[in-house]
């Protein structure tokens, strides 16, 4: 059993992470935001371009990207850019990082947020539609957006990263195989990118896997839910999910305020862990030296008399 204090659960911005308190905290900050049209991304972006940050925006809808955008400016008075692409196309994400790295200045943040999610057991699956997929959209293009980060970042010896994970790629769910794989994946590759870095010397980039709470968005709804598959796995699950869908009551913000007391370096004792936005952060940030002593967060398997 772990030692130190267990953080508190939050289901709502609590105080530790409260916007007041960021405000202006990341002044002239350059941020990308993925999956930035809606829900959580959305959220980020607000929270980020409130502390201060100037934000390129990145999801495929450019209807929704545009309003977000015109709402930061009228809001915070915020330099925005918004690309309209598919994260999976990597000449586009490559065209549009650089542009935003050319028109808004290097960028200090990363937020790799955009996922999806299909609710289909292995047996049933399609591999190209439903593994493929997946693993392309959640874990091979936010890597690919973020070893461009590192990149610049590990050039100025400064930035942040932090990929939107999920409970899912540590626990297991049954009918998720391909969408816990992603994220599992993600959650390790943050860790020994974190590992490499820290190998050369103090890098000034930190990363971050990030799940953001039970959010009652649009992925968590039921447009990927195979029920007729589901029932075949088991009678009665679907409405298991349903009620999942149904109680989720964790706001896009609580998310949103984690990111950014994150990009603020506070957690930088941290790095390379996966973090829980429900569980109380500036409880674990107090407790670092236990969280490294027992190599906890992470993705290691703890056996048995070890």
């Amino acid at each position: 059993m772990a030692s130190g204090v267990a953080p508190k659960d939050h289901h709502s911005v609590y105080p530790a992470i409260a916007p007041e308190n960021f405000i202006g905290a990341l002044e002239n900050k350059v941020a990308l935001v993925t999956g930035a049209g809606r829900g959580v991304g959305k959220a980020i972006a607000f929270a980020l371009a409130h502390a201060g940050a100037h934000v390129a925006l990145l999801a495929r809808t450019k209807s929704q990207l545009d309003e977000v955008a015109e709402e930061i400016k009228a809001k915070y008075n915020r330099n925005v850019l918004v690309f309209p692409v598919d994260a999976t196309n990597q000449p586009d994400v490559a065209a549009a990082f650089e542009k935003a790295e050319r028109e808004l200045g290097k960028i200090d943040i990363l937020v790799a947020n955009a996922a999806i999610i299909v609710w289909r057991p292995f047996l049933y699956s399609d591999f190209n539609e439903d593994f493929k997929k997946i693993m392309d959209v959640n874990f091979t293009a936010p890597f690919f957006l973020i070893q461009l980060s590192v990149k610049s970042m590990h050039e100025r010896k400064s930035g942040v990263v932090i990929a939107i994970s999920s409970q899912g790629g540590i626990l297991r769910f049954a009918a998720t195989a391909a969408y816990s794989a992603s994220k599992a994946a993600l959650n390790t590759a943050i860790g020994v990118v974190q590992l490499e870095l820290d190998a050369q010397g103090e890098s000034g980039v930190q990363l971050y896997a990030l799940s953001p709470g039970t959010v009652k968005t649009d992925m968590l709804g039921m447009y990927g839910l195979h029920e007729k598959d589901m029932e075949k796995m088991q009678p009665g699950s679907t409405k298991w999910w349903r009620d999942l869908h149904d109680s989720a009551a964790d706001p896009p913000e609580l998310c949103a305020q984690t990111c950014v007391y994150l990009a603020t370096g506070k957690a930088k004792e941290l790095r390379g862990r996966h973090i829980d936005a429900v569980k109380d952060i500036q409880s674990i940030v107090d407790q670092a030296d236990i969280v490294k002593r027992e190599n906890l967060y992470d993705m290691c398997v703890k056996e048995l008399g070890r």
